[in-house]
């Protein structure tokens, strides 16, 4: 037992001293096999792929103590380009010699207990191979520990600092050690990686891009350390543009190192300084400025760069050509390369030359380098290039430039430049980019300093300091693009609550400080998320900002309990329009399938449960929150819309409009578009009428002198009349712009100026004489890249390209007849009285390419796989038009062109290209699917077929054979009227019959080519579209109308021949049965009603009568029966009474319009249609006829309308050969639905075409459905046969019932809610306009559709929310019932109830009128300013005719649209005042605000709100002054104290009353009480006296009932 301890213990003794760190003894060389190789492509063989191998013996000695040296012996360089695995690699001959002086120089490196240190190397040796070397030396990198076999940490390599998990097991028999080691490439520390124009992207939680990468190594260990005698490494990336169900793309580098023999010769460094060159980590070399879609030697940056100038010039005139885009990538790419002196003196060259100005500025923006942007910089500060030059320059750059460090600096210095800083618009821009450059820095760099603001927060601090308004809106929006944490206190200082500058701010400003917070919300949700909460909780705020804060807080993504915690908010919140804002929000997020909305959506559908459905009854006039998305997790792809509806006044118009587009794509989203519009005051602004100035200042004083009796009264502030834009790039704010009254009176004035008009001539001129433009425009619409090294040490690239250029020729020339006068300008009039004709020949061509790319990418190699697409459309356009204006004759004459062979060629292919800068002659490039040739397709094909008919199956049937089998189709769609016929043809290989996967769809080689050919037959010289008018209309006729009288002898017989013809046809067609065979179809089969009949109810509806207005009467009597009073009674009898006077009107009158559109062949023969319309005004008849113009051809339409009475109209339509084929009868009429105005269509088949039987069948199947999906009522029917029917009834001016009846259904929508209110009267018709010009008359219905209403209806009031009071009103005193509640006053209107007659009157305070209304006996009177007027001088106009006074109905009504008062309606019944749609919300009395907030309607003149209708209504009360008031009047105001001592908090104590109680003045006694429920504010019995006169700001502590005095009786003692 003692020895076998003691053997024991010796072993354990002697295991502690191995040593497994890798040694590297002195005075040895070892030597080594290596091989790299890296493959990118599909995983599945017989697929094309691309890559390269390096092959070569490593030797490694010591130097001195623990720096060694590694070189290289006998390197290779292959490179691939086939068909995995069969086809072989081919050596880089040239490359390996060009680079092989630099292969063989040692390199030095640093190593002790296998950690590589610092790499040293001769400046000689490029990046490029030093970064081979380093891909050598990442194998030798082990952090092994002798405690732990199986650990993980964060290990340096290659490819950054990267996770990474050990396992050390020993072979004790073979005396061997094994370390496998693994690397997760998407968890690293700090990760090596390049993205350019990746800034805007989100990553979300499904990446498409992984990696990984396995080392194993076999280890002999010794006392010493450990030799390396065979180690492999694995790495793979994986691309997954789809899921990866739907297939991967892989980049595999794979590296193996074995150990050969050890050598007594050492390595011996050579004669050159070795300079430190950094750590194992990867360095970029030049890969960053090689596009990888092409590989450039380039020699001479300036030559290179005229070359392709001279080229791009030459070859995009009169059309684009095919490789333009190809070409300007090319010119970036060089002069990325090319120094700012070299860019100087190609700028100097050109400058004056216009074709080539425009290329050289179009790509200067895209270069991206410093030199570009001191370009642009220095030639706006010399003036070489103009503004709009430097505005579109710089939107360019500062979205195309990748931003670092220089590159901020400059665009700080040109953006603060006084230069820039006095142009208004470069101004913007500049700023503008300044931020987005701070934004795309940080994005890359996310602990970028917040020392990059710091001039904008100076800015900010100053222009908020002088309350400069425009300057603080253009700072935030530039903090809102950098998005940078840091400027969220500068933001604070203007958001209110936070800080004290935003009282004095405009709340479009402080909109624009709370929506900048979204840009940091996503780099810190949690900092913003309690700043929004907050904004959003204070209901102090304007409903706006808490709406706009809502926004931002659903942004930061909040939890369950926060979104929980914002519904029980909601269930509390008194502002209707932050209830339904939200709400909607809450309620559209349910639905959402966005990755990035998961916890989100999950939590609105808690939050959901806990608000009442009935809110989704909240009409479109509160403000709405819309998010719509759709993802789709197996593409990994989707897009979402969001849209934002605010409005603060439940006005037609919303206050604000948000519209934001959002795209998902390979695990990446982005915020690709955002509009934002503000109309705050516009409609106001263009709408309302200023009174007369010298009338302004009086107006105001009266008024103001009547308001100051209620003196707690506050007016609402001014909406100032602005309407703002602003538009989002990627998140990025790229322009905005205000536009107030100001700017419109400026743009209306310069429109109507004399230089207009000059401006007008001068352009008629110019085409007169003929304008000919050529231009070509270039854009580089994307260019992604993501640039990161593989373990071999040799970089790898996925990057999208795409380019277009667009070139043009356009040719255009003026003829006018009479010719232009010489000196004078022309006018509108002039205009209508010229015969203009135009001709205009356009050739526009646009060529476009678009590369997406994975693969090697370095200056001295490329092997990569490509999807390349190109796309080439060229569509001349010649056209003569012209405008006969003092004719009425115009006419459009398309002529015909040259077209290409085709008009538009795409081709897309999947490409393995393999290339090196020494060779690029010998490129290699390989389809991804091999095209096999048509004869070895047919024998492959067949041979399939056998083995497979075959006893003995093959198991391994070799799909990849039958991959690139091509489809190839023509499909041709001749146009006979066009002359012309288009052709598409169709070619596709693709790699699905492998595995029919998204992925294996894509690759392969498809095109798709578009042609125009003359059609077969004679050949169309032009098309013509003529329009006549007037009286020379029927000269136009090309060919005779005839219409068939069917009882005149001729035409019997045409029928009879035309019945013979159609007979055998008809007979074989479903529409040839007069009627029950035709629509009865649509409804009655089996399989479409038996497969809804358990969604439709059994139960119909209940049914109205539709009692139709009678054409002399009123109604039609109710007693007659509804069969009587169906349409086909004596309606259809007038109709036809009227059709048999005349079947044709042309043979009576002529026609009153003719249009032509023909085709004019090259052997005159008539092809095209006519169509004349004619009128028969004494009938109030229009017949419309429309025939073919060939000879030969019979086929015409006949429609004829006509109107029986005010309230019903009939048509019929007819068409086909001679108009005898098919016919359809419409029918619309208005009458009554029970008591409901109501109008009806009927639509009546009698024969119908077999391909609207056969649509109307299909259907069918889906309207049960989709009507109980649409929330329509569907029930079952036997209603007309051969007949549609469409009733819509108009319970409510806001409301519509809506019922369609089909032969075997009926479907019903009731209460169906209208954007506006419908001017229609009890008897169906629109009421009768106080208008006489048209444009009046629009207006005048726009402002009637969309007012507010409030009535008074004896002692009831209703509100213009619709809310219900009664309004027991004092005697002889005035209230206001509704009034302009802005300081501008526009309109007043006061009530009071008569002391005598106990009656109520009006008086209307308005410009320089005072209308008083009043009854006398059974009239109704006015009086304008004291001075009575007749009924019989009415209507009455003001001078200035914004006022009108007229009887309506029992009495009288005041219109005033433009100053704000729709009307105000008078009789001894009731009262009505109707406000325009720009003056909701701005209004106050006891109509309320308009504003939809029925929650804060009890609003007192100081704006507190009540809880009592009573109290609200006495407070709009105008006090009497005093006893000698010229009103009997005889009220006040007074806050009174509670007669019984209360206990509030356990204390005794007095109350006061915090609503003030109308009170008899002193020497007074009521005689008439009511009793009020009031607030009370209580003090402590023993304190102080109490100021009443401050009481209305004190909180209420208990409700109680006083007593209000409604009459009084004074004495002589009343002051």
């Amino acid at each position: 037992m003692r020895v076998v301890v003691l053997a024991l213990t010796l072993a354990l003794v002697a295991s502690q001293h191995i040593n497994l760190a890798p040694e590297f003894a002195a005075a040895k060389t070892y030597v080594y096999k290596y091989e790299a190789l890296l493959l990118g492509g599909l995983p599945v063989e017989g697929l094309a792929r691309a890559g390269m191998k390096v092959s070569s013996k490593v030797l490694i000695s010591a130097l001195a103590g623990n720096t060694y040296l590694l070189k290289l012996l006998d390197p290779e360089i292959f490179e691939y380009s086939g068909v995995w695995p069969k086809d072989p690699f081919v050596p880089a001959t040239k490359l390996t010699s060009a680079l092989g002086a630099q292969l063989l120089i040692p390199i030095k490196f640093e190593y002790a207990n296998g950690v590589v240190g610092k790499v040293f190397a001769p400046a000689e040796v490029s990046t490029t191979v030093l970064n081979v070397h380093r891909g050598i030396l990442n194998i030798l990198q082990l952090n092994l520990k002798k405690t732990q076999n199986v650990y993980e940490l964060q290990e340096a390599g290659v490819q950054g600092v990267c996770k990474t998990h050990y396992i050390i097991s020993e072979d004790v028999k073979a005396e061997r050690i094994v370390v496998t080691k693994s690397k997760d490439l998407n968890n690293c520390q700090e990760r090596i990686i390049k993205d350019l124009g990746l800034a805007y992207l989100e990553t979300l939680q499904a990446k498409s891009l992984t990696g990984a990468a396995t080392y194993s190594y076999i280890m002999k260990p010794s006392a010493t350390g450990a030799l390396i005698t065979e180690a492999t490494v694995r790495e793979l990336h994986q691309v997954t543009p789809v899921a990866e169900m739907g297939g991967v793309a892989q980049m595999e580098a794979k590296q193996s190192l074995t150990f050969l023999e050890l050598e007594k010769t050492p390595i011996v460094p050579i004669n050159a300084d070795y300079v430190a060159r950094g750590s194992l980590l990867y360095e970029f070399a030049t890969e960053i400025l090689q596009t990888p879609i092409q590989l450039l030697r380039i020699s001479n940056a300036p030559a290179q760069i005229l070359e392709i100038l001279h080229h791009l010039v030459a070859n995009n005139v009169a059309k684009v050509h095919e490789d333009a885009p190809l070409k300007f990538i090319q010119l970036i790419q060089v002069l990325r390369v090319a120094s700012l002196e070299n860019v100087e003196a190609i700028w100097s060259q050109f400058k004056a030359r216009p074709e080539y100005r425009r290329w050289i500025l179009d790509a200067i923006p895209v270069v991206g380098t410093p030199a570009a942007v001191m370009f642009i910089k220095e030639k706006f500060l010399a003036e070489d290039i103009t503004i709009p030059e430097t505005v579109q320059v710089l939107l360019a750059a500062v979205h195309m430039v990748p931003a670092d460090m220089e590159i901020i600096r400059l665009t700080s210095t040109l953006a603060l430049h006084h230069k820039v800083q006095a142009n208004i618009v470069l101004r913007e821009i500049a700023m503008l980019g300044y931020g987005t450059m701070i934004a795309k820095y940080c994005a890359a760099v996310p602990t970028c300093p917040a020392e990059l603001l710091k001039p904008i927060h100076e800015l900010a601090a100053e222009a908020i300091a002088n309350a400069d308004i425009a300057e603080i809106t253009l700072l935030v929006k530039v903090l809102g693009n950098a998005g940078h944490p840091a400027s969220l206190k500068p933001i604070m200082k203007i958001l209110p609550g936070f800080g004290s500058a935003a009282a004095a701010l405009p709340i479009r400003v402080q909109v624009d400080a709370i929506l900048a917070l979204r840009s940091i919300a996503k780099r810190e949700p949690k900092l913003i998320q309690p700043v929004a909460l907050q904004l959003f909780m204070d209901k102090a705020l304007h409903p706006e900002l808490r709406m706009v804060a809502a926004v931002v807080l659903f942004e930061t993504k909040p939890t369950v309990a926060l979104v929980s915690t914002i519904a029980s908010i909601l269930k509390k919140e008194t502002s209707m329009q932050i209830v339904s804002f939200v709400y909607s929000y809450i309620r559209s997020l349910t639905r959402s399938t966005a990755p990035d909305y998961a916890t989100v959506a999950a939590a609105s559908n808690v939050a959901i449960k806990i608000l009442s459905p009935k809110l989704d009854r909240l009409s479109y006039r509160f403000s709405k929150a819309i998010h719509l998305d759709i993802y789709r997790s197996p593409m990994m792809a989707g897009a979402a819309g969001s849209a934002f509806i605010i409005n603060d006044g439940a006005t037609i118009l919303p206050t604000a409009v948000v519209a934001k587009a959002r795209a998902y794509l390979a695990g990446a989203a982005a915020d690709v578009l955002e509009v934002g519009v503000r109309t705050e005051g516009i409609q106001e602004a263009l709408l309302k009428t200023r009174v007369l100035k010298d009338l302004e200042d009086d107006r105001l004083t009266k008024m103001k002198r009547v308001m100051k009796a209620i003196n707690e009264w506050k007016a609402l502030p001014n909406s100032q009349p602005l309407a703002s834009i602003y538009v989002k790039f990627f998140g990025q704010e790229i322009a905005f712009a205000n536009i107030d009254k100001a700017i419109v009176d400026q743009a209306v004035q310069l429109a109507t100026s004399a230089d207009a008009k000059l401006l007008l001539k001068d352009a008629l001129k110019a085409l007169q004489s003929g304008i000919s433009v050529q231009a070509a425009k270039p854009l580089l619409a994307a260019e992604i890249r993501r640039i990161f090294p593989t373990a071999v040490g040799v970089p790898m690239e996925l990057s999208l390209y795409s380019a277009a250029v667009a070139a043009a020729t356009i040719k255009v020339q003026a003829i006018i007849t009479p010719p232009l006068p010489e000196l004078s300008a022309v006018t509108a009039a002039e205009l209508l009285k010229l015969d203009i004709k135009l001709l205009a020949e356009a050739t526009p061509s646009i060529a476009m390419h678009t590369f997406v790319v994975m693969g090697i990418n370095t200056a001295l190699i490329q092997a990569a796989i490509m999807a390349r697409a190109k796309a080439v459309t060229v569509l001349p356009v010649k056209l003569e038009a012209r405008a006969d204006i003092p004719k009425l004759n115009f006419k459009i004459e398309l002529l015909p062109v040259v077209t290409p062979e085709h008009i538009a060629n795409i081709r897309v292919e999947t490409l393995a290209i393999a290339r090196n800068i020494e060779d690029i002659a010998a490129e290699r490039i390989t389809p991804i699917v091999p095209v096999i040739p048509a004869q070895r397709m047919s024998a492959e094909r067949s041979s399939i077929d056998r083995s497979m008919s075959s006893s003995e199956v093959s198991s391994e049937v070799q799909p990849q054979l039958r991959a690139g089998t091509p489809i190839h189709k023509i499909i041709c769609v001749p146009a006979p009227l066009l002359g012309i016929k288009g052709c598409f043809e169709l070619t596709s290989s693709n790699g699905a019959l492998i595995k029919d996967i998204p992925l294996l769809n894509l690759i392969g080689q498809h095109s798709a080519l578009v042609a125009v050919k003359p059609a077969d037959g004679p050949a169309i010289e032009r098309l013509e579209v003529e329009v006549q008018v007037g009286a020379k209309a029927a000269e136009k006729l090309l060919k005779e109308i005839n219409i068939i009288d069917e009882l005149s002898p001729e035409g019997r017989v045409i029928v009879s021949k035309l019945k013979k013809i159609l007979e055998p046809a008809l007979k074989r067609s479903s529409s040839s049965s007069s009627s029950s065979s035709l629509l009865d179809s649509l409804f009655s089969s089996s399989s479409s009603s038996s497969s809804y009949s358990s969604s439709m109810s059994k139960v119909s509806l209940k049914e109205y009568p539709f009692k139709k207005f009678h054409k002399d009467q009123y109604l039609v009597s109710q007693r007659i029966s509804a069969q009587n009073l169906r349409s086909s009674g004596s309606s259809a009898s007038s109709f036809e009474a009227i059709y048999k006077q005349t079947k044709f009107l042309g043979n009576a009158v002529a026609p009153a319009v003719v249009v032509i559109l023909r085709a004019v062949r090259a052997d005159q023969k008539l092809l095209g249609y006519q169509a004349a319309a004619y009128l028969d005004k004494a009938n109030s008849r229009v017949q419309t006829i429309i025939s073919a113009l060939a000879e030969t051809d019979n086929w015409k339409l006949c429609a004829d309308g006509v109107l029986l009475s005010k309230h019903k109209v009939m048509a019929k339509v007819a068409f086909g050969a001679e108009c005898q084929e098919f016919a359809t009868i419409l029918k619309a009429e208005a009458g009554l639905l029970g008591a409901i105005p109501a109008a009806r269509l009927e639509v009546e088949w009698v024969k119908i075409p077999a391909i609207v039987t056969t649509y109307a069948t299909r259907l069918a199947k889906y309207i049960p459905g989709a009507a109980l999906m649409a929330g329509i009522t569907v029930s079952k029917a036997k209603n007309i046969e051969k007949e549609l029917e469409l009733t819509v009834a108009i319970p409510t001016e806001r409301t519509v019932d809506v019922i369609v009846k089909l032969p075997l259904m009926t479907l019903s929508k009731l209460a169906l809610p209208l954007p506006i209110a419908l001017p229609i009267g009890a008897d169906a018709v629109i009421r009768t306009i106080p208008e006489d010009n048209i444009l009046d008359q629009l207006h005048f219905l726009y402002a009637e559709a969309t007012s507010a209403q409030c009535s008074m209806v004896r002692d009831t009031l209703t509100t213009f929310n619709n809310r219900r009071l009664k309004n027991e009103m004092p005697l002889s005193c005035s209230q206001v019932l509704a009034q302009d509640c802005t300081s501008e006053l526009k309109f007043m209107v006061l009530l009071k109830k008569d002391e005598l007659s106990e009656q109520n009157h009006i008086n209307v305070k308005i410009a320089d009128m005072d209308v008083d209304l009043f009854p006398t006996g059974s009239d109704v009177l006015v009086k304008v300013n004291g001075m009575g007027v007749p009924i019989s001088s009415l209507p009455y106009k003001h001078p200035s005719g914004s006022i009108q006074i007229r009887q309506k109905a029992q009495g009288l009504v005041l219109h005033a649209p433009s100053l704000g008062l729709q009307e105000v309606y008078f009789s001894k019944d009731a009262s009505r005042v109707n406000v325009v749609d720009w003056m909701k919300g701005q209004t106050c009395g006891l109509c309320g605000k308009a504003d939809g907030e029925i929650k804060q309607e009890y609003s007192t003149p100081s704006g507190y709100q009540t809880k009592s209708p009573a109290s609200f209504a006495h407070s709009w009360v105008l006090p009497a002054e005093g006893c000698r008031d010229s009103t009997q009047c005889r009220l006040k105001h007074e806050s009174v104290k509670l007669e019984k001592q209360m206990i509030v908090d356990g204390q005794e104590s007095k109350c006061y009353s915090v609503e003030p109680v109308l009170r008899c003045l002193p020497g007074c006694l009521p005689v008439k009480t009511m009793p009020v429920t009031i607030g009370f504010h209580c003090l402590p019995t023993g304190s102080s006296s109490v100021d009443l006169s401050n009481i209305s700001g004190k909180s209420v502590d208990l409700r109680e009932t006083a007593e209000a005095h409604m009459a009084c009786q004074c004495n002589a003692h009343c002051a």
